[in-house]
């Protein structure tokens, strides 16, 4: 099992990221989520987490594949979820929350690709994600903190649905 989760709260063409206030990815926008706790599904994990970090209680999230990463600093991974929003939460962004600055941001601002200001990793599954491939493992291989290898490959179905079975 992954130990983290991660969701992209997508409301039209605009997703709600988080500017994260400390390590990893301190000063970089990315999705919302974290630690998955013992005895908790990844759904329960990404429920709980994308409450807590924005105060949206998400009612339904798709399974959205995983990201997996390697490097000389360790390895692990992430499950990634996308929850699509009928109407804009009402909430005033950006704004301070524990973790650091919430706000809306424009998937095609997110996906620039002189944008030095996003996650590096989230523009090369970010757009499978969006175009409905969420049968994947993104594997990416650091070294020195730079990305030096992406690739991405499907998911075996019955390893998918174990690894999301929930506990509720």
């Amino acid at each position: 099992m992954l130990p983290y989760t991660l969701c992209l709260i997508k409301y039209r063409n605009n997703i709600l990221l988080l500017n994260r206030n400390k390590a990893p990815n301190m000063g970089l926008w990315n999705g919302v989520g974290g630690k998955i706790e013992q005895n908790e599904s990844p759904f329960e994990g990404v429920i709980r987490e994308a409450y807590e970090e924005t105060g949206i209680l998400l009612e339904k999230v798709i399974y959205s594949g995983n990201v997996i990463w390697q490097s000389n600093r360790g390895d692990s991974g992430m499950y990634v979820f996308m929850a699509e929003l009928p109407s804009v939460p009402s909430m005033n962004t950006p704004c301070q929350v524990e973790e650091g600055i919430l706000a809306w941001k424009d998937i095609d601002w997110i996906l620039e690709p002189n944008n030095k200001g996003v996650v590096s990793n989230m523009k090369h599954y970010l757009p499978k994600i969006l175009a409905g491939h969420h049968e994947l493992e993104h594997r990416f291989i650091y070294e020195n903190g730079e990305m030096v290898h992406y690739e991405a490959a499907n998911l075996e179905v019955s390893i998918r649905e174990s690894k999301m079975s929930s506990k509720l």
